[in-house]
């Protein structure tokens, strides 16, 4: 299999209320309650931005440059349909058969249902590329609403990954979380 066809590309996906679709100029500011809030950072392996500046690199990087690139690790925006507004992100990291998942929204858009929404329209992206055979994820053991979406998908929790994650939230303790799989 060539490089061209071992690669999941980038695309623009629709569902019945949002448009995953990559960066356009304002996504940072709309964005900037998620990535600026310390509580939205608390089980990511970042901390919070300080300004909208950083967003906006984060997002011109992950969200424009690394779809123009054609790169196996990218990062969907989150729009609403009807008013296109930037509510979240939805990253992606291919390796070979493997893909491994992220995600994150606005405090504001919270339990609409709204990742589980765009998380099946990445499953089903990423299951139309007949390499895929694994998408992944892990989640810290207290991170109780990423573990019900998960579920929600249908993934699997394999078990626990002891002392796996480095949050910058909890210190330099490493953190038990769970991998979560579906295969295909």
């Amino acid at each position: 299999m060539n490089e061209m066809n071992s690669r999941l590309r980038s695309i623009d996906l629709e569902t019945d209320r949002l448009v995953l679709r990559r960066f356009q100029p304002g996504d940072e500011i709309d964005l900037f309650d998620y990535t600026g809030d310390a509580g939205s950072s608390l089980f990511l392996q970042r901390t919070q931005h300080a300004d909208i500046q950083h967003t906006q690199q984060v997002l011109e990087n992950w969200c424009h440059k690394k779809w123009q690139d054609g790169s196996a690790e990218f990062a969907w925006i989150l729009g609403c349909k009807e008013t296109n507004k930037a509510l979240g992100l939805f990253f992606v990291f291919s390796n070979g058969h493997a893909c491994e998942i992220h995600y994150g929204i606005s405090k504001a858009f919270r339990g609409k249902g709204l990742i589980v929404e765009a998380g099946h329209a990445v499953v089903r992206h990423v299951l139309t590329h007949p390499f895929i055979q694994r998408i992944w994820t892990v989640c810290d053991v207290e991170n109780h609403a990423s573990r019900r979406v998960l579920e929600k998908l249908g993934f699997e929790c394999e078990g626990t990954l002891r002392r796996w994650l480095m949050l910058p939230a909890f210190g330099d303790q490493a953190r038990d979380c769970y991998c979560f799989s579906m295969t295909h």
